[in-house]
């Protein structure tokens, strides 16, 4: 997989060296960085602070120009045009991917991700103005 970008933090100050290999996606900077900090806020970010995120909560937004990928548990859900729906296998080690038959939790975990995200910006809301 070629979706891999490394980040630094570096604050002697505020963090001891460590390094954390956790699944997750550029979303997720802000409220890391913001937690680092212990600030307390209330946020428009679909993001979660990584330092405190659990091993269940791991997971990946991707996208290109068309596509949108959904990655958990070493799955990676596409949606893509005209409702099309692929699902693979990631090999974490190697990034080799296999075809999967759709796990329809995944799916529409992804869906609805996304959906969320699309709804909240066409309607200028933020999530916490959602009911």
């Amino acid at each position: 997989m070629e979706y891999q970008i490394p980040l630094i933090i570096y604050n002697p100050a505020l963090i001891h060296p460590q390094q954390i290999s956790k699944l997750c996606s550029q979303i997720d900077v802000a409220p890391t960085l913001l937690g680092i900090m212990n600030w307390s806020y209330k946020s428009k970010f679909f993001g979660k602070d990584i330092v405190k995120m659990a091993p269940e909560e791991e997971r990946a937004f991707i996208s290109n120009y068309q596509k949108l990928g959904y990655i958990k548990n070493n799955q990676l859900t596409i949606l893509s045009p005209q409702q099309k729906v692929t699902q693979y296998n990631i090999d974490p080690n190697s990034g080799e991917m296999k075809p999967e038959p759709i796990d329809q939790n995944l799916q529409n975990e992804a869906i609805i991700y996304y959906q969320s995200a699309n709804y909240l910006y066409k309607n200028k809301l933020d999530k916490w103005d959602v009911k």
